[in-house]
């Protein structure tokens, strides 16, 4: 081959080593820039999204090479085990709606509100995290915390997206058929807000898909690697989760934007 060039052996192999010497150069250029942004992820960033952050800052790189330079240096995203939890039924529940069956999907802020209610647990023991969401935004509007599992825990997140987004008169909130969401105080909160109540069915958790994504984010990227020793602790570091994630976690159904990010471009 080198002869059919009209180049020495030697000049070839010092032209290559020169060529695997600038791309190791380049590479650990574009490894800096990774490790910051997988350190502003809080180390959740899979090479896609990393991919995306690259790329909005103007950087152009493939998603393989990506891919590469994060195996080679044991940048993984951290995962952990998620458990499930449980629901009893409410018969308030049997004459109320999925109003999202067969309907578009949200196509602006504000037409459909999503909210569910999961579990932390502290010192041992369980505590619960209401949240209320944006379904077109996938931002958090609404959260509120506690050791009781009861309708004050979803109605004061309701009240929080209440203040914090102005529902419409056309405003759908839509849940799980959770007990919690059948009391009539926090029945009578939704009715002042004018909101329009819809509830998934029976064993179909994934009518409220975004909700369950948003738990399964915030355990397995950070409440399963802390152990809380109070609920103010948790509380300190669930609502930072929740600026983390509205202004600055990229989603890949967005865009590979943040929902904030999202939110602004809706407007």
């Amino acid at each position: 081959m080198c002869r059919k060039l009209g180049v020495s052996r030697g000049g070839y192999y010092a032209w290559r080593d020169r060529q695997d010497s600038q791309r190791r150069m380049d590479d650990r250029k574009l490894l800096e820039e990774i490790l910051e942004i997988f350190k502003a992820s809080r180390e959740t960033y899979g090479y896609p999204r990393v991919h995306a952050a690259l790329k909005a800052r103007n950087i152009v790189c493939g998603k393989h090479r990506v891919a590469r330079i994060m195996r080679e240096n044991s940048l993984q995203a951290r995962m952990a085990r998620r458990f499930k939890f449980h629901r009893h039924r409410h018969a308030f529940f049997e004459g109320i709606p999925n109003l999202l069956l067969g309907q578009p999907h949200a196509s602006a802020p504000n037409q459909v509100w999503v909210g569910d209610v999961s579990y932390i647990r502290v010192r041992g023991k369980w505590s619960y995290i209401g949240i209320v969401m944006d379904h077109y935004t996938r931002k958090v509007i609404g959260w509120s915390f506690s050791e009781r599992h009861d309708s004050a825990l979803v109605r004061e997140a309701l009240l929080m997206a209440v203040h914090t987004s102005p529902p419409t008169e056309h405003t759908i909130f839509h849940s799980d058929q959770g007990s919690e969401y059948a009391n009539r105080e926090y029945r009578t909160a939704l009715d002042e807000a004018h909101l329009r109540v819809s509830m998934s069915r029976k064993g179909h958790c994934w009518d409220n898909a975004h909700m369950e994504s948003f738990f399964g984010s915030l355990k397995t990227e950070m409440v399963y690697f802390q152990k809380f020793q109070r609920l103010e602790e948790a509380v300190a570091y669930i609502t930072d989760y929740i600026r983390f994630y509205n202004c600055e976690r990229l989603h890949s159904s967005l865009g590979y934007r943040s929902p904030t990010e999202f939110e602004v471009m809706a407007a």
